[in-house]
């Protein structure tokens, strides 16, 4: 599938049989807000935010 931002390819290596899957993937700008009670939990909780948005919009654009 190809969209001006989202490039997805999947082919077959000749040689070994084994499938290439590539995907490229221009993403708008992803703003995420989370509360905690200490400070030292939103390195993962933020992280895993944008996992989430970045997962969504991925299979968004496999799914159409």
């Amino acid at each position: 599938m190809t969209t001006s931002d989202f490039q997805y390819t999947v082919s077959r290596d000749e040689v070994t049989g084994v499938y290439k899957g590539t995907l490229d993937i221009q993403l708008p700008p992803i703003c995420v807000t989370r509360y905690k009670a200490d400070k030292n939990d939103f390195k993962y909780e933020m992280s895993r935010a944008v996992t989430d948005v970045v997962e969504a919009i991925i299979e968004k654009h496999m799914d159409d």
